[in-house]
């Protein structure tokens, strides 16, 4: 068995959760456990799009080590290209 953390975030709150998992599992099934467990077990908006260890993205198919801190990756509210647009957009006027 080996432990890893489990976090997810939103803008204004994060939750985070230490789970044992077996030797093998992979990041999304590590997210399915994690899904399960107090504290992310009552977060009612919970949408995983990607996953990321220590801040580097990987496939959901990544199998997790001991010490693993696993980040549930959100959808952006707005795409980055969208944002520059506007700040563009702002500038000009």
């Amino acid at each position: 068995m080996i432990q890893i953390e489990v976090v997810y975030a939103l803008p204004n709150r994060q939750w985070e959760v230490n789970i044992e998992i077996e030797v093998g599992t992979s990041a999304e099934e590590a997210a399915g456990i994690a899904r399960t467990s107090e504290p992310l077990l009552w977060v009612d908006d919970l949408k995983v799009v990607a996953y990321a260890i220590w801040g580097e993205e990987v496939p959901g198919e990544y199998e997790l080590k001991d010490g693993d801190r696993l980040e549930l990756l959100r959808p952006l509210p707005i795409d980055p290209m969208e944002t520059r647009r506007r700040k563009a957009a702002a500038q000009k006027d």
